[in-house]
């Protein structure tokens, strides 16, 4: 499995990408020319048999290898969610020759098996960190980081392990934490955790993969002081929703003044002005001094928040303030970013990419069933989850890949969830192109890149958001590479 877009140099790659007639010479030279420069790294399996020792996995000769457990389990990831250990042990003997019982194939699910594809990811993962290309080059920023978490539901004998909110809610959840970079896809943190280790505690514990000039757009939960501080100490920056809760302040003078956002309301609303910008600081002591944009909502618009708002502090046995009131009529960024690289006209739009972080867990979801596991050991669950992940950055590399040669070549955008769909339909596929089979790496890559076109692309919604074109329109970009497009 962990062939990972491995290219066989020892013959030519001109060669293996001529056998699909329908690429067109400038095509086949844009192919080779990123086969080469972006797969260069890879595993072997003598790499994947040093993991495995290393991880305690394999401490004497067995049939049950590393190479072949990895293949097992993420190849089969859905059947460590629904299929039995007899079933499991019966694909060893059809697809590898390998007998064995199902209490012996149990037993090899123990905390060895899960530090070997914990591993085995981590390897993926520092792997294509090394890659230099990003998908998208920025002028403003070298990579712009977004995050979040999914959660989902185990079985309530894992509580010790992976305790859930408690009270009415489940009692066992587990949280995957993903962060990556919207201009390049790659991943820079991945991580899996209970769901009571919140995003806040979460945020302190990566603020190392942030680095000078980067961009870091999270969701509230991830954007206290101190986090906004450690990204800033990273020399990178930041955008952000402002926390409800948190005051600002204006220095005037000798005086320290708190923002009265219900009066700041009442004159947008008096003048027909939409928005604003101020300078800033978050703490009464002047801790961090920001960037404030201050829209107004349209009244419709603000009835709904409103509306939501009391239905939320009905629940709760609270009544909303007036501050609280005074604020759902505005929505609030805040930024350390110059003005040359965010205005108050392009931040809300840049915001809004956080959301293809949600679209990516929705893929997760409905398209891998990451979140469909039944009641087993917690080891055969981690190596579940594991295996999951494992295959779903595999596919990803893939898409991103795809994608960019489909700007590069065509001018069009990928549909990640049109092209992840077909991946899983056809995973036999790409099992037999990873694994040394009957289907080289370069043949799988342009035949999906051919079929993508015709097949996968993005379509344009009447709002026109998706990322490439926020991203163009926000910021000066330009496709890696970039190439005027040959023609549809």
């Amino acid at each position: 499995m962990i062939y990972v877009l491995h290219i066989s140099l020892k013959k030519p790659i001109f060669q293996a990408i001529t056998t699909i007639r329908r690429l067109k010479k400038l095509e086949i030279q844009q192919l080779e020319k990123s086969l080469e420069g972006q797969f260069e790294n890879h595993f072997t399996q003598e790499e994947i048999e040093l993991l495995a020792r290393q991880s305690k996995f394999v401490q004497r000769e067995s049939r049950l290898d590393g190479f072949t457990f990895l293949s097992l389990v993420v190849f089969n990831s859905d059947s460590l969610a629904y299929e039995s250990l007899n079933d499991l042990t019966t694909k060893l003997e059809l697809d590898h020759d390998i007998e064995i019982t199902k209490q012996a194939l149990d037993e090899r699910f123990n905390k060895y098996a899960v530090t070997f594809l914990k591993a085995s990811l981590g390897e993926l993962l520092h792997k294509q960190l090394s890659e230099t290309e990003s998908l998208i080059q920025c002028k403003e920023f070298d990579r712009i980081l977004i995050k979040d978490s999914v959660c989902f539901q185990v079985d309530e004998s894992m509580a010790d392990v992976f305790p859930g909110s408690g009270g009415s809610g489940s009692r066992a959840n587990v949280r995957i934490q993903l962060e990556y970079d919207l201009l390049s896809g790659k991943v820079v943190d991945l991580s899996l955790n209970a769901f009571n280790d919140q995003d806040a505690v979460n945020s302190m514990l990566t603020l190392e993969v942030v680095g000078d000039g980067d961009l870091v757009v999270r969701d509230l939960a991830y954007m206290h002081l101190d986090a906004l501080n450690g990204i800033l100490e990273q020399l990178g920056h930041f955008l952000a929703r402002l926390h409800p809760n948190r005051k600002v302040y204006q220095q005037q003078g000798d005086k320290i003044i708190e923002l009265d956002f219900a009066e700041i309301a009442m004159n947008m609303r008096k003048f027909d002005v939409q928005r604003i910008e101020e300078s800033v600081f978050l703490g009464a002591n002047l801790d961090l001094q920001v960037r404030l944009f201050i829209y107004l909502l349209p009244e419709s618009v603000y009835q709904e928040r409103m509306r939501k708002l009391n239905k939320n502090a009905k629940n709760q046995g609270r009544q909303l303030s007036d501050g609280s009131k005074a604020r759902a009529q505005l929505t609030l960024f805040i930024t350390s970013a110059s003005e040359d690289a965010i205005t108050i006209d392009t931040a809300w739009k840049v915001y809004t990419l956080r959301w293809q972080i949600e679209l990516t867990f929705k893929v997760w979801k409905s398209i891998w069933k990451i979140d469909k596991v039944k009641k087993v050991k917690q080891e055969r669950l981690e190596c579940y989850i594991w295996a999951k992940l494992f295959i779903i950055v595999t596919s990803w590399r893939i898409l991103w890949f795809v994608s960019k040669m489909l700007r590069q070549l065509y001018g069009k955008n990928l549909s990640f969830y049109k092209a992840m769909k077909t991946i899983v339909f056809y995973i036999d596929r790409l099992r037999k192109m990873i694994t040394g089979g009957t289907v080289s790496t370069e043949r799988y890559l342009a035949e999906f890149l051919l079929l993508s076109r015709r097949k996968h692309l993005l379509e344009k919604n009447k709002s026109g958001n998706y990322s490439p074109e926020i991203l163009f329109g926000a910021f000066t970009v330009s496709s890696a590479g970039e190439v005027v497009p040959i023609g549809n």
